[in-house]
């Protein structure tokens, strides 16, 4: 297969995983505190100091933000979530080509660096969190980036790729402060000297300085800048964020050992790079191998060290963990059947059986929930299933008559069905009858279509409420001064004695989430004359 048929092929994958399932979910709180951001950016004309429902949002770095205010911007759109998921969208499809560019300059094989980026673009928590607009995935991949262009550098000793790295990794602090340079760049040089040691690094050592001065002193300009803006509640949030990575989400050291469940499809292949002693008759692809290995490991355990984790935190080592992958499946696919020895064909079996009861639960999950399925989805649902039953059946002919065929497509399948089981679930399941719940109420992200002309205000509101109604709420206070004409957002029914100077022009009632049914009331009131 030529070299452009591979990247058409990885392309073409990485759209249907990561793009295919933006519409689905709504917008949890990571992703509205993004949202809210991103609309006051650009509905103030503020670019660089900014906000959160009008107060400073000093928590995380603004690129993320920029990068969902540019969406808005562009298409004068502030409302559509799928339309804001866009730039977390091409990140992820930007992290397979870095993947691809890695593997490819570090092994010098085309193949290899195909097969670890179809990995990568089927990985099942990387199509997960492809389709979040919050801030965790942009610090990794574009970190992944400035990596790959300074492995570049040290290959060819040019300074341009040097460059490209340190504006990259300007962009990883940038969107989520050092977190980065932490769980995926110490463990990185760390891996890299202990695997090839210091002579490429010894030669570019200023090259590699300049890119790191250049990386930090560009993502400077945004912290002093707020230093100057309000010293003191920047250095405020700094501490509160400092001692909110020691005391919530509190996890033990072993959290993160079961990543190889979120590798999806993948992994029983997640595994068995641990099991034995590998050796791919190749000197090159034994340190490419064995530097994958242990900057997987390396990363797994630096994170672990951390006491707060969540599954998304984990992210670092999902990417990484696709390159012990690729190089064994590359192996695998340039091996015949027949010189397999008895392990590596247990693998085979046990995948091909993982494949198949995908299949069968993806079929049985659509079948049993089919009768909730309006007509216009029928058809696509009636594709889905004709493509799991292809599946199983081609599994089963290549079997029983061609045993390196049937190698090649358990590799191609372990990728495919995970896509399939992630596009069909996700857009049948959780769009057409999670969404049958909310019948009786809209719900109330439907204001943000509305466009209220006049101020919102609230004692009890969360952020997920202050994007749903499309503007900022203003916290009510006793003493506050109240306009002449406001709505007022309420989880219960209005105490008029509060307002007893004001008129209840309107009212009317939504559910507050989209997979809950909270009903929130909404008031129109007016001041009496």
């Amino acid at each position: 297969m030529s070299r452009n048929k591979k990247i058409l092929l990885i392309s073409l994958l990485s759209f249907v995983s990561f793009f295919s399932t933006l519409w689905i979910r709504s917008a949890d709180l990571m992703e509205s505190r993004n949202f809210i951001s991103a609309r006051e950016i650009v509905l103030n004309n503020e670019w660089f100091v900014t906000t959160l429902n009008g107060e400073y949002r000093f928590e995380k770095p603004p690129l993320p933000t920029w990068l969902t205010a540019l969406v808005m911007k562009i298409f004068n759109n502030f409302s559509d979530e799928w339309l804001l998921r866009i730039p977390v969208a091409l990140i992820c499809l930007l992290l397979v080509f870095y993947i691809y560019k890695l593997v490819k300059i570090s092994s010098d094989s085309e193949n290899l660096a195909f097969i670890t980026s179809f990995v990568a673009s089927s990985t099942f928590m990387l199509t997960k969190i492809g389709a979040e607009n919050a801030w965790d995935t942009y610090p990794y991949v574009f970190m992944f980036g400035a990596i790959t262009y300074m492995i570049i550098g040290l290959k060819n000793q040019n300074i341009a790729p040097f460059l490209i790295s340190g504006f990259l990794f300007a962009c990883s602090l940038l969107s989520k402060g050092p977190v980065a340079i932490y769980g995926m760049f110490i463990p990185f040089i760390i891996s890299y000297i202990f695997v090839y040691r210091c002579d490429e690094i010894k030669n570019s050592k200023k090259r590699i300085l300049l890119a790191l001065l250049m990386g930090v002193s560009l993502a400077m300009i945004w912290p002093v800048g707020m230093i100057i803006e309000n010293k003191q509640l920047f250095m405020s949030v700094l501490n509160k964020e400092k001692n909110t990575w020691t005391t919530r989400h509190v996890r033990g050291f072993f959290y993160y050992f079961n990543y190889f469940v979120y590798m999806g499809s993948w992994a029983v292949f997640s595994i068995i790079p641990f099991l034995k002693k590998w050796d791919f008759g190749d000197g090159k692809k034994n340190r490419f191998f064995k530097f994958g290995i242990s900057w997987n490991i390396l990363t797994l355990l630096f994170l672990s060290f951390v006491k707060m984790k969540k599954e998304r935190y984990g992210l670092p080592i999902y990417i990484v963990a696709t390159i012990p992958i690729g190089v064994i499946l590359d192996y695998y696919l340039n091996k015949k059947w027949k010189f397999l020895k008895k392990f590596d064909r247990i693998i085979f079996y046990i995948q091909f059986a993982l494949i198949v009861i995908a299949s069968f639960l993806g079929i049985v999950l659509l079948k049993w929930k089919s009768y909730l399925i309006n007509f216009k989805n029928f058809w696509l649902f009636l594709i889905f299933i004709g493509f799991f039953i292809f599946i199983i059946g081609d599994l089963f002919k290549n079997y029983f008559k061609e045993k390196n065929n049937f190698k090649k497509k358990i590799i191609l399948y372990s990728g495919l069905v995970l896509v399939l089981v992630n596009v069909s679930l996700t857009w049948i399941i959780e769009q057409d009858i999670r969404g049958k719940k909310n019948k009786e109420h809209l719900l109330l992200e439907t204001l943000q279509k509305t466009k209220l002309d006049y101020p919102v205000y609230s004692e009890n509101f969360s952020i997920e409420d202050v994007w749903s109604v499309g503007k900022q709420i203003v916290k009510h206070t006793p003493e506050k001064e109240l306009p002449d004409k406001f709505y007022y957002l309420s989880e219960k029914p209005l105490d008029q004695e509060k307002f007893e100077n004001y008129n209840v022009e309107l009212v009317d009632d939504f559910y507050r989430f989209k997979n809950r049914n909270k009903i929130i009331y909404i008031y129109f009131l007016q001041k009496i004359e």
